[in-house]
């Protein structure tokens, strides 16, 4: 997508090629690229719906050609549903099919008889496709019209199973995966009973000593406790009873998450593209919201990069990169070193997906920058407030006042009450010096809630924008202490 909203099919497709390298050796694609303007939308929907099976670039395709996503899967559907055999792979052709040499995947799995496979590696593509883009979930109904469950593998005989491991807690995750988009609808589609079975007799399904056959079958039984407690609907409590260890289980957990990782940094991306172009309204709209009596409020003055300045506006329209590099000159440089830069990945993945952040490590470390740097790229306002012990809740959640006519009060809401009404980010410095009783105010917003009761009792909705962030200035040995209570995605530095 342009800067400005607007899509370009030249633009976008050479961005594509620019991403995935690999294919700028394709006849058919060169052609492409060389028609410039002329491109066609037809012609680029034809030339890579069967690469949008191929895992290696099912994210790019939709992270580039979002307006007409839906019609590449539907083509890829169709390039499917000629397919002869999705249910099996043969047992005769050992040849095991290199992806990197095989861009495009029908033929070299039909030939070899692998169907059973390249139906995995479609579930795969459409689960991810899913979580991207929910608007596909017809198209992707439209190919289990025709084909199997996404755990085809495991209504085959156990034999099979224990040889293919990876293979089976692969087609285990896609299957999960899928469920957790449309639960209603996935869990009434296919039976899943046999992922009870699979619970209960983990053992028949794959066998091993070594550490990594240890993990693999905790994951595909940790997976089917999951599918398990969806389909049934069942309470955490009662999935306790599958006896699966609680450290053996945040574990696979983990694994899970990273298995995941995928489309929330493609999300994040398209997070960060979207606050950008929404850079205008928010320096144009009216807030009903003063920063600046705010930070009079705790003794600060306003500095110059909290806000964003209308010739830093003219330059974002222009060009992004000129965002980043014409500075206010009372800004601090930020350097993206190599470590830094992880830390601003998980800062963005984070803020994608509304977590609340905790940054920690030694004074002057760049915690702060590093917020301030996301909130200006992404056109954002930035609310610091520094806490210690005198800090009253009162001042955060706003009390009643005096107005000029005596006996008279009126309501004053805080600052965090204003900056949540109005989207800005909140960034608690020194979390771990705030009182018990701030720190209860702040539970309900990292559990995520839609709304906020003030302290007269009034319930305001959460902004969009609304996020919140904290720092504490100690080193990682010395935190695990410091925000008891509060569920925050911790990030060193």
């Amino acid at each position: 997508m342009s800067i400005d909203g607007s899509f370009s099919l030249q633009y976008e497709f050479e961005r594509f090629l620019a991403r995935c390298p690999n294919l700028k050796s394709i006849p058919k694609l060169i052609f492409l690229y060389e028609k410039g303007e002329k491109i066609m939308e037809d012609e680029v929907v034809s030339a890579i719906a069967e690469l949008f099976l191929n895992e290696k670039y099912t994210i790019p395709i939709i992270g580039c050609f979002r307006p007409f996503v839906r019609s590449i899967v539907d083509k890829a559907v169709e390039l499917l549903r000629l397919v002869p055999v999705l249910e099996f792979s043969s047992d005769k052709s050992t040849m095991e099919i290199d992806d990197d040499d095989n861009e495009y995947v029908i033929e070299p799995y039909v030939r070899n008889g692998k169907g059973l496979k390249l139906h995995e590696a479609a579930c795969l593509a459409f689960s991810r496709a899913l979580d991207l883009a929910p608007l596909l979930l017809r198209s992707v109904l439209s190919y289990f019209e025709f084909s199997p469950p996404p755990f085809q593998r495991l209504l085959g005989p156990h034999s099979a199973l224990a040889k293919d491991g990876l293979q089976l807690l692969y087609s285990v995750r896609a299957s999960y995966r899928i469920l957790l988009v449309e639960p209603q609808i996935f869990s009434q589609l296919w039976n899943w009973s046999l992922f009870l079975d699979l619970v209960q007799q983990p053992t028949n399904v794959i066998s091993g000593n070594d550490q990594e056959f240890v993990e693999i079958g905790l994951d595909i039984r940790w997976c089917a406790v999951q599918i398990v407690s969806i389909t049934l609907k069942m309470s955490d409590k009662a999935t306790m009873n599958f006896g699966m260890e609680a450290e053996k289980a945040l574990t696979c957990f983990f694994r899970w998450e990273e298995f995941c990782q995928d489309v929330s940094l493609e999300k994040a991306g398209w997070y960060l593209d979207t606050n950008i172009l929404e850079i205008e309204k928010f320096v144009d709209r009216d807030v009903g919201f003063s920063q600046e009596e705010c930070l009079k409020s705790f003794d600060f003055r306003p500095t110059n990069n909290l806000l964003l300045h209308s010739t830093e506006i003219e330059s974002v329209r222009k060009n992004r990169r000129q965002m980043t590099s014409n500075r206010d000159p009372l800004e601090c440089p930020f350097v993206m070193t190599s470590a830094v830069k992880k830390s601003f990945e998980m800062v963005l993945m984070a803020v994608s997906q509304r977590w609340p952040v905790l940054l920690y490590g030694p004074t002057g470390a760049g915690k702060t920058a590093l917020i301030n740097k996301l909130a200006r790229v992404s056109g954002n306002q930035v609310l610091s407030i520094h806490m210690d012990e005198q800090m009253d809740g009162k001042t955060l959640i706003g009390s009643y006042v005096c107005t000029e006519q005596p006996g008279e009060f009126k309501w004053q809401p805080g600052s965090l009450t204003q900056a949540i009404m109005n989207g800005f980010w909140v960034v608690f410095e020194d979390i771990d010096k705030a009182p018990s009783d701030v720190q209860s105010i702040l539970l309900p917003l990292l559990e995520g809630a839609t709304s906020f009761v003030t302290g007269r009792g009034e319930a305001i909705s959460v902004a969009e924008n609304f996020r919140l962030f904290a720092t504490v200035s100690s080193l990682m040995n010395d935190t695990s202490h410091k925000s008891e209570g509060l569920s925050y995605v911790p990030i060193h530095f």
